[in-house]
């Protein structure tokens, strides 16, 4: 089966090279560290799309088997990064600042601090 290997290896070939480029320390930054020891990590948002295929050509005729088909196979991917905020260590609290205004995030965001405050009120 020389063309599932052709076609195993063009698919194989593109997955390695997307995966190399959306890593983790694609998806969370290099931590920088400020003056007063505190700790800004950005973080964003990788979207992977990728296309790929293959098949055989030629005249249609009999072929004997060690010969096989000619094979055509190509492949397109896109990567989308988007930076979406930063997580701030300063040693006593830990938070997340983000860079969107999407309302949903916002509402998510928001109600994380009121749990938060409504928990260290009662402690």
């Amino acid at each position: 089966m020389e063309e599932e290997r052709k076609i195993n290896g063009l698919i194989g070939g593109t997955l390695r090279a997307l995966g190399g480029m959306a890593d983790a320390n694609t998806v969370l930054g290099t931590p920088v560290i400020t003056a007063s020891g505190a700790q800004i990590i950005p973080f964003s948002k990788v979207t992977l799309g990728n296309l790929s295929g293959g098949g055989e050509y030629g005249d249609v005729k009999v072929i004997k088997e060690i010969d096989g088909m000619p094979f055509a196979g190509g492949s397109g991917s896109v990567i989308s990064l988007k930076p979406m905020g930063f997580i701030i260590d300063d040693g006593k609290s830990c938070r997340v600042v983000r860079l969107t205004d999407e309302p949903l995030d916002n509402l998510i965001e928001k109600a994380s601090d009121i749990l938060r405050n409504v928990t260290a009120k009662q402690n």
